[in-house]
């Protein structure tokens, strides 16, 4: 049976342990094993270890947890012969490294993927310090590029119209993302745990422009292309494959929603690291307009070249 894996990432001090604190105090029905990359320095609190089974640790709980100190292959090798003792995973990646690194298994490898299918990737932000974070930090910028769900923290130290500024400026970067936010020092675990990334897969319109548009934070840039014509999806995995494993200097994230000719529900798209997944989507309706929409974030990125690749994709 599958277990449903939920990715956690953040800049150091984004509130992490907090939430994942919350969320076993919130779902005390669910039993969690949690991968932990910095287990007992910045990870869940050390009360809540009652023994150690080799590198898996029962919680108080009757949750597992483990530190990734071994390779992600091991740790979910010996998880699997746990099954029976688990109901979902979560994962925390550190504060400072690309979530990226660690979600690859899951994306690539297609044992893995059917046994832990990724349900949601969560970003912690701090709202008072995300704007220095992403200018002087390139891993802030991949953690937000890679993630579906933005969890916003602290949000009582800043006001109503710079919070919706700030959501403003992160939708231009990574226009896929979901926001949530803590309220007077809650998270909506609920809610985002009801959350499925690309089940309902949608990107947020920041402005009306013809075709593509762009939007640029120091040297990273985010390219949004739309086009109405379907594409030939083998092509455009095979061009986009190439370009990941010989070019994709700089490059953070693809993700896109793509019409393909003769294909009667989307395509979704992403890549991770230098891997290309392309899955099943929500079937297309029939009143309703085929569009392809595709996402390129990354620093020094060169927009003609996108819209040249892309372009020699279509049906």
């Amino acid at each position: 049976m599958s277990k449903p894996v939920t990715i956690l990432t953040g800049f150091l001090g984004s509130g992490k342990t907090t939430f994942l604190n919350q969320v076993l105090e919130q779902k005390p029905d669910t039993r969690f094993a949690i991968i932990e990359n910095e287990f007992g320095q910045a990870g869940i609190d050390g009360e809540l270890i009652i023994k150690p089974d080799n590198e898996i640790f029962e919680l108080s709980n009757g949750c597992l947890c483990c530190s990734l100190n071994e390779g992600i292959y091991d740790i979910l090798n010996e998880l699997s012969q746990k099954t029976e003792q688990f109901d979902e995973l979560i994962i925390e990646t550190t504060g400072i490294a690309d979530p990226a690194n660690v979600a690859s298994p899951f994306f690539s490898n297609s044992e893995i993927k059917k046994d832990f299918p990724v349900k949601r990737i969560v970003c912690l932000v701090d709202v008072e310090l995300i704007e220095d974070q992403l200018i002087e930090t390139e891993e802030a910028i991949k953690q937000l590029a890679f993630s579906d769900i933005i969890l916003l923290n602290k949000t009582a130290n800043v006001s109503e119209i710079y919070l919706k500024e700030l959501k403003h400026k992160l939708l231009s970067i990574n226009p896929f993302i979901k926001f949530f936010e803590e309220k007077e020092m809650l998270f909506p675990v609920k809610e985002i745990f009801e959350t499925v990334r690309d089940a309902d897969l949608k990107i947020e319109e920041i402005e009306n422009k013809p075709h593509s548009h762009e939007h640029k934070h120091g040297k990273i840039k985010s390219f949004t292309f739309r086009f109405p014509e379907p594409f030939n999806d083998k092509e455009l995995q095979m061009r986009l494959f190439g370009y990941l494993v010989f070019e994709a200097k700089g490059l953070y994230r693809i993700k896109g929603i793509i019409n393909a000719k003769d294909v009667n529900h989307r395509l979704i798209l992403q890549s991770v690291g230098q891997s290309l997944n392309i899955s099943g989507g929500k079937a297309w309706q029939e009143d309703e307009i085929r569009e392809s929409k595709i996402v390129f974030i990354g620093k020094d990125l060169d927009k003609a070249f996108f819209d040249e690749l892309l372009q020699g994709c279509l049906a």
